[in-house]
């Protein structure tokens, strides 16, 4: 009671005062057991584990996947990235057998691939064939994978169906026409995505949408994680997060969990408008984080979420499988 009382005789200046630098030291703190636990847990080391050798191999096999269903397919695209992949499933196959789907799933990418470049008359490197050889030592009863094919017509017609078929419809499109989308179509998936639930309301998302060609090149170009379809972008959304609404130990990360749901809710929101859309990883270094903040115009108190390229599919076009963990694999009921 005393001790509350000489709270509410206390300037608030002082009070400020006396708190940023305990704060400084508590958020040094925070960031340092981050630190420590990225450090130990994440992928960072030579040390491999079941867990991060099957993140590397879903991350390689999702980028031969993508190959698979690009506008044009470059033959021989990939190689150094096919050897790796194939080097990594015969390493877990040697450590841990071939229980895991996602390795399964990642040999017959491999095989597809194999089987993509045969049917193209394409000699793949003496390096490429050799490794791809080593995995069909052992993959004699495994299928090669299929990308998926669909018509523009096909990948929409669920739009207005149940939640159920709506959200399993929706998938990263990689293939845009050169027709326009109306900003008013935009306005209208943002418009839907405003109701995305935020901490105590914040609503801390950010959006930036752009036309110019010019500009949304060298926007690509800097993130670099859109060989072979950014050029094809219509329209480029860029979504941000505003750090001034957030405060103290806890709250450290909220920016990029609010922001992260209502990149969602946006995707689901352009599928409703029928507007093909690709998410693009914003996770940057410190460098690209200044040239994209520069080339976007960007405030210094917004943080990258995610950028989405956006367009108009044409009448065919592939989409990459992107194999699924089942529903056990990655949920846990607690009694």
């Amino acid at each position: 009671m005393f001790y509350n009382k000489i709270k509410t005789l206390v300037p608030q200046n002082l009070k400020a005062f006396i708190r940023n630098p305990l704060l400084n030291i508590k958020l040094k703190r925070a960031y340092r057991y981050d630190y420590q636990k990225y450090l130990k847990f994440g992928r960072n080391r030579f040390e491999s584990s079941p867990v991060k050798l099957i993140g590397q191999i879903i991350l390689l096999y999702h980028v031969i996947e993508k190959g698979l269903t690009m506008p044009e397919t470059r033959l021989g695209f990939g190689k150094q990235r096919i050897i790796r992949l194939c080097d990594l499933c015969l390493k877990y196959r040697e450590k841990y057998g071939l229980d895991d789907d996602q390795v399964t799933h990642a040999i017959q990418v491999i095989l597809e691939y194999n089987d993509f470049h045969k049917r193209n008359n394409f000699k793949l490197d003496k390096s490429v064939i050799e490794c791809i050889d080593h995995i069909l030592d052992f993959a004699n009863q495994i299928e090669p994978s299929q990308q998926i094919e669909v018509t523009r017509e096909d990948y929409f017609k669920h739009t207005f169906d149940s939640f159920q078929l709506f959200s399993n419809s929706r998938s990263s499109i990689r293939n845009f026409t050169q027709q326009n989308i109306p900003i008013e179509e935009l306005e209208q998936a943002l418009e839907l995505a405003r109701n995305t639930p935020s901490a105590c309301n914040r609503q801390s998302w950010r959006t930036y949408i752009f036309s110019d060609h010019e500009r949304i090149k060298r926007i690509l170009d800097a993130q670099g994680g859109n060989n072979g379809f950014g050029h094809l972008t219509n329209k480029l959304i860029v979504i941000t997060g505003e750090m001034g609404l957030f405060g103290g130990i806890a709250e450290r990360y909220q920016v990029y969990i609010d922001g992260g749901m209502y990149a969602m809710n946006l995707l689901y929101a352009l599928h409703y408008n029928q507007i093909a859309a690709c998410i693009l990883n914003c996770s940057h270094t410190p460098e690209k984080d200044e040239l994209l903040r520069n080339i976007c115009g960007i405030k210094d108190s917004e943080n990258f979420i995610a950028m989405i390229a956006c367009g108009i599919p044409p009448e065919r076009f592939k989409i990459a499988i992107s194999r699924r963990y089942e529903r056990s694999d990655t949920n846990n009921i607690i009694d």
